[in-house]
C-alpha cells in the first residue's frame, strides 16, 4: 500500500478553506474583524481620555527634553511612542473626534535631571493605572489598543528609573 503524501501548500490550502467554510457556517466572520460601524460614546471618552493623556505625556517630555537637552536620547524615543500611541487611537475614532484634554502630566519636578525624571516616572506609573482602567471599560477589540498603551506606559516607568 502506497502512501501518496500531499505538498506542503495543498494541505495548507485546503486547512484554510476548511476553516473560512466553518466559520461562515456559523454566521462569524473568518475574513475580517466584527467591529461595530460606530464607536460607542463611552468607549470614545475612554479612547480619547488615553489618546489626550498620550499627548500631554508627549508635551511632558518635548518641555523635559528642551530643560535637560543631554537626556534627549534617553527621552525622544518616549516621546515619539506617546505621540504613535495618539495617532493610533486616532485612527479608532471618527476622524470628527478630537482627543479630550487629559489630567496634567507636567514634568515639573526639581533637583535637574534625576527630579526631573522622576516626575515623568510617576506621571507614566499614573497614566498606566489610568490606560489599565480604560482597559477594562471598553469594547473588546478596542482592548488590545489600550493595554498595549498601558504596557508601555509601565515599561516607560522602568526605564526612567
Amino acid at each position: 500500500m502506497a502512501v501518496r503524501l500531499h505538498p506542503r501548500r495543498s494541505v495548507l490550502v485546503a486547512g484554510s478553506l476548511a476553516i473560512a467554510a466553518a466559520g461562515l457556517a456559523s454566521g462569524c466572520s473568518v475574513l475580517g474583524a466584527d467591529e461595530p460601524e460606530t464607536i460607542t460614546p463611552p468607549d470614545s471618552d475612554a479612547l480619547r481620555a488615553v489618546a489626550g493623556e498620550s499627548l500631554d505625556l508627549a508635551k511632558s517630555y518635548d518641555e523635559a527634553i528642551s530643560r535637560t537637552p543631554d537626556q534627549a536620547a534617553k527621552l525622544t524615543p518616549i516621546r515619539d511612542a506617546h505621540r504613535e500611541h495618539a495617532d493610533a487611537i486616532g485612527r479608532s475614532l471618527d476622524a470628527s473626534v478630537a482627543p479630550a484634554p487629559a489630567p496634567s502630566a507636567s514634568a515639573s519636578g526639581g533637583g535637574g535631571a534625576s527630579g526631573l525624571l522622576k516626575a515623568l516616572q510617576a506621571a507614566e506609573r499614573a497614566a498606566a493605572e489610568r490606560a489599565t482602567s480604560a482597559c477594562l471599560a471598553v469594547a473588546s477589540h478596542h482592548a488590545p489598543l489600550v493595554g498595549a498603551i498601558a504596557a508601555a506606559r509601565a515599561s516607560h516607568a522602568e526605564a526612567l528609573a
